[in-house]
């Protein structure tokens, strides 16, 4: 038994990635994020894992990979979608913790509302995801979103469904695959790709 629990554990071990932080070049207390690309969390498959990972995945509607790394990566109603993920050390009211932000699939009717606001504001939707979290009742969350293909100084709004309307948050940071956020509480998000200024 112990043999075969090694020998499964070594499996998973060796087809999963390992998670990777880069830190702000501006600012250390950021939190970090994972980086995971697309093509990893797309090699992982369901045969290569645990069935509670597997069955897991499959409860939340995302594939193994995604699951595995707390990322979204394809979403029905978006032909083209950039990874996004969250690697934890979201930074509450000011202070440091190892809370993490999980990212899970949208509805189809937020996505569809996601895509409306953005062709209202003249950009493109690059990825729409479900926050959620252990905490709450924060004032503040800075968040640092892995979002794979993004270069420093794009012009990215991050926008909240609150109430049936969408609500733009404060992005304190664009850089190399990352976009860090300030939210006052969890819920939907759309990170929309707006014409250069």
């Amino acid at each position: 038994m112990k043999k075969m629990l090694a020998l499964t554990l070594a499996g998973a071990m060796t087809v999963s990635m390992p998670v990777l932080a880069a830190t702000s070049p501006t600012a250390d207390s950021y939190s970090t994020a994972s980086s995971t690309s697309a093509a990893t969390v797309s090699a992982v498959t369901a045969s290569s894992v645990p069935h509670s990972v597997a069955k897991a995945a499959a409860d939340e509607n995302k594939t193994v990979g995604e699951y595995m790394n707390n990322a979204v990566t394809e979403i029905p109603g978006l032909d083209s979608v950039l990874p996004l993920g969250q690697g934890g050390h979201v930074i509450i009211n000011g202070v440091p913790s190892n809370q993490t932000f999980s990212v899970m699939k949208p509805t189809a009717e937020n996505v569809k509302l996601a895509k409306t606001q953005a062709a209202a504001l003249g950009g493109s939707v690059l990825n729409v995801a479900q926050i959620n979290a252990s905490v709450t009742g924060f004032n503040t969350a800075t968040v640092n979103f892995y979002l794979q293909g993004i270069k420093t100084g794009q012009n990215i709004k991050v926008y909240q469904l609150v109430n049936g309307q969408w609500v733009e948050l404060t992005v304190t940071e664009i850089r190399e695959d990352h976009v860090v956020v300030d939210m006052t509480s969890l819920g939907t998000l759309a990170f929309i790709q707006m014409p250069a200024v």
